[in-house]
């Protein structure tokens, strides 16, 4: 017969207190410390190890030991000191760090014994008997453990220039609880082979370590994207195609990310290449033809403006005029430009014969003409493809004991204005020996598209310029996108 207390058994209120304890231990986890939680039961002894990872989040490992072995490891079955030895080895309560003892056994005299020793050995730590499974409950506060530590997304945020910059938004703060959701408008481009990965970090002091990556090969355009934290280390995004787990670790997506993202080609745009037309005449009509290929490749693009500028060496012989940087055609078609490059090769170096100045050029005056021209005549967006070798003359005197512009130009700050001011682009073929590092003069002036004469991408580098519709690939969505 069936009693009613049998049919309707009475809650044992130490399984309410034993989540409260354990939620509690494992609230008072420091990055450092290890909560033990040991369980007696009818089969044995069973050890929860529970530390917070790098995240944060509460890991926990488990280990059960039948009392067979226990009896097999002191050599006999009665209770004894060496059992009690074996039990607390069995259980192995770290002496700094936290425990929480539970009783499982529906009864029995050895578990009884073993849980007495238990508490003898760790009077400090709360004693509990439940009727619950113990790993149940453990599951069950390690996921709905609130946050330790913030979560956020990794984003790319354009600037005003077309330069991306790493960033990252909030997602969940500290001691939010599973089903917390945020919600944000995102943009995503081509995202590549390994299509757009959405990246969660947390906080290490000022460096941000990567928690989880799910990514997919999304359609460019704009989403409403909702994060949701299922629990602690798991976060799900919805609003989007399905993701898959992304192997790519943080600095092989970050290795990924372009310096900008190229200019949307229109029925527009202006394109200046400017040219070192010093040296050896074999070297400048090699110059001179990277330009013909350049602007050859873009004979199909309507409304395409283009300049361009010829500039050399001064000239620091006072008996001699020192050359001036020459703007051959400005905002011409495609046809008219491809004459003015043919008439430029067909008169060579302007500069052969004068006693210029050999380890520079006027690299600095080009860009200060640039930078005027585009003060009187602003049309954009504005690509600016610097072809030479030389680096400028600096302003003024400085360790790199090339002589000083004349006209005490500075490139960088015309640099920084052309940026700032007129939103150029700026992409340069350069013809540096491999094994040396890049001069800075050369980065900057690369900074969208950079390429060597003896590997030229043409399709690559008038991507990067903005000037054809070859997709750069972005890893990561992009933030504030007007």
């Amino acid at each position: 017969m069936t009693t009613e207390s049998e049919a309707h058994p009475v809650p044992n209120p130490d399984d309410d207190l034993l989540r409260k304890a354990l939620a509690k231990a494992v609230a008072g986890l420091t990055g450092s410390g290890r909560l033990d939680v040991v369980e007696v039961a009818a089969d044995g002894v069973t050890s929860f190890k529970i530390i917070r990872d790098d995240h944060g989040v509460p890991r926990g490992r488990r280990w059960h030991t039948q009392w067979i072995d226990l009896a097999q490891e002191h050599g006999a079955q009665e209770h004894g000191a060496q059992e009690r030895g074996a039990v607390l080895r069995a259980a192995d309560i770290d002496p700094d760090g936290d425990a929480v003892l539970v009783f499982s056994s529906p009864g029995g005299s050895r578990a009884e014994q073993a849980f007495e020793w238990l508490r003898s050995a760790r009077p400090d730590a709360p004693a509990l008997r439940v009727d619950d499974s113990v790993a149940t409950v453990v599951t069950e506060v390690l996921r709905t453990d609130p946050l330790t530590r913030s979560y956020d997304l990794v984003v790319l945020r354009p600037r005003t220039d077309g330069s991306l910059e790493l960033a990252t938004v909030p997602l969940f703060p500290v001691q939010a609880r599973p089903g917390a959701t945020t919600t944000l408008p995102l943009h995503c481009e081509r995202g590549g082979p390994n299509g757009t990965a959405f990246a969660v970090v947390t906080w290490q002091g000022h460096e941000p370590l990567l928690l989880s990556v799910e990514s997919a090969a999304l359609p460019p355009g704009s989403y409403e994207v909702t994060a949701e934290l299922r629990r602690p280390g798991r976060v799900r995004f919805s609003g989007l195609p399905p993701l898959s787990a992304d192997p790519r670790g943080w600095a092989a997506l970050i290795a990924e990310v372009p310096p900008r993202l190229p200019l949307r080609p229109s029925g527009a745009g202006h394109l200046i290449c400017a040219i070192e037309v010093c040296g050896v005449e074999e070297k400048v009509a090699e110059r001179v033809g990277r330009a013909r290929q350049v602007v050859s490749t873009l004979s199909n693009r309507p409304g395409l403006a283009v300049s361009v500028v010829a500039y050399g060496a001064h000239s620091f012989d006072r008996s001699v005029k020192d050359p001036r940087v020459e703007v051959r055609a400005w905002r011409v078609d495609v046809a008219t430009a491809q004459g003015v490059l043919d008439e430029l090769e067909d008169r060579g170096p302007i500069t052969a014969g004068y006693p210029y100045h050999p380890h520079a050029a006027q690299l600095e005056d080009m860009l200060a003409t640039v930078d005027r021209r585009l003060a009187a005549d602003p049309a954009s967006p504005v690509a600016l493809l610097t072809i030479g070798d030389r680096p400028p003359h600096p302003p003024r005197i400085d360790s790199s004991r090339v002589l000083p512009c004349p006209h005490r130009h500075d490139w960088r700050a015309t640099v920084t204005r052309l940026e700032q001011t007129w939103n150029v682009v700026f992409g340069a073929v350069v013809d540096h020996q491999a094994g040396g590092p890049l001069p800075r003069v050369w980065q900057r002036l690369g900074s969208a598209a950079l390429a060597n004469f003896d590997a030229l991408d043409i399709r690559g580098l008038t991507s990067g310029l903005g000037l054809t519709s070859d997709p750069v690939p972005v890893p990561f969505p992009l933030i504030d996108v007007e």
